[in-house]
């Protein structure tokens, strides 16, 4: 999918009844239609429910959220997280606009900001809704956005860090970007938003762990020099990280060069993954780089219908990778995820 078609093309769609039901995009589960009552109005959201699931089983909760021209069904479809959710037993939560752009993605202050009225309490709402209806287990609820969708999740966290233990970004920014600017303002300006998100994170403040990925020929993703939308948004993450937890004599979460590791998906993409940890030796980010990789989510469904719109199958399980992140985490339990 281009850039322009991404974060520009608004594509509506009609609401989905509560009495339709998706196919299951790979799972062996259901997928319950849900829907949200805001002050602005309804949204239609997706859960998936994994095989076997009861309600005194209190499932972590993996929210995704779409990118532009993209409604959560075929987010759904194109990520496979579904079987993933299966196999390893957790919720997936879609939120869903009808395909429109979450409005992060240009910094529309109502959706950046506690309480604004915009798409962050919308995101925000959804978790909590889902998490209240199927007894989740809060202390382990993870957010993640695809596009447009990744500076809603930076925003969403940064707006409600009290609701997610981490949070991860596919081709998307940071918290205060909007993806013009990001796509042309070089990697030095990242940490100068990062006081910005301590600020609006306020008394709920706290570490927050953090995961990227996104493509080498993608401005919005790791595009080198100019832009890299996915790369800022990791250093702004790591930059808060900072703030919110000093250290005496430098930045306490630095990059570990001995942590990284680099791989080849047979007959597609070669990647990086990099580390950073605290000075105890405990991660609190990762990022990924997909070699070649355009404005896709990596990895996923190769059914003709959604690979090559949606996702790219031929880069690493982004749904995978940032579950083995996401998992290692709790919110009580802060940055403690000591596991190699």
């Amino acid at each position: 999918m281009s850039v322009a078609a991404s974060c520009l093309t608004l594509v509506f769609a009609p609401p989905v009844l509560a009495a339709e039901r998706s196919d299951t995009a790979g799972g062996a589960g259901r997928v319950d239609h849900r829907t949200y009552e805001a002050s602005t109005g309804v949204n239609d959201y997706l859960v998936y429910v994994p095989e076997g699931w009861k309600p005194s089983e209190r499932l972590p909760v993996y929210v995704m959220v779409h990118g532009c021209g993209t409604t959560a069904e075929q987010q759904m479809h194109a990520n496979l997280l579904n079987p993933l959710a299966d196999r390893e037993r957790f919720l997936v939560a879609y939120p869903d606009n009808g395909g429109q752009c979450w409005r992060a993605v240009s910094n529309d202050k109502a959706s950046t900001t506690r309480g604004g009225g915009g798409d962050a309490d919308i995101v925000a709402g959804i978790t909590r809704q889902t998490s209240s209806a199927y007894k989740a287990d809060t202390d382990r609820v993870y957010l993640m956005g695809m596009s447009s969708g990744a500076f809603q999740t930076s925003a969403t966290a940064t707006a409600y860090p009290e609701l997610y233990a981490a949070a991860g970004v596919s081709a998307g920014g940071g918290y205060g970007m909007d993806f013009l600017s990001c796509m042309v303002l070089p990697d030095a300006t990242a940490t100068l938003y990062a006081p910005q998100a301590v600020e609006q994170m306020g008394p709920r403040a706290h570490v927050m762990p953090f995961f990227s990925i996104g493509g080498t020929s993608d401005p919005l993703g790791e595009q080198p020099v100019l832009g890299g939308c996915a790369r800022q948004a990791y250093l702004e993450w790591l930059a808060v990280n900072n703030l919110l937890k000093p250290g005496t004599d430098g930045d306490t979460f630095r990059d570990d060069p001995t942590s990284s590791r680099t791989g080849q998906v047979p007959d597609g993409y070669a990647w990086t993954s990099k580390v950073a940890r605290g000075r105890d030796g405990c991660r609190i980010a990762e990022r990924w780089i997909v070699d070649g990789m355009s404005h896709y989510w990596p990895g996923g469904t190769t059914d003709p219908k959604y690979a090559g719109t949606f996702n790219d199958p031929k880069g690493p399980s982004a749904s995978v990778a940032s579950w083995r992140f996401f998992e290692r985490f709790t919110l009580s339990g802060g940055n403690t995820a000591c596991r190699k």
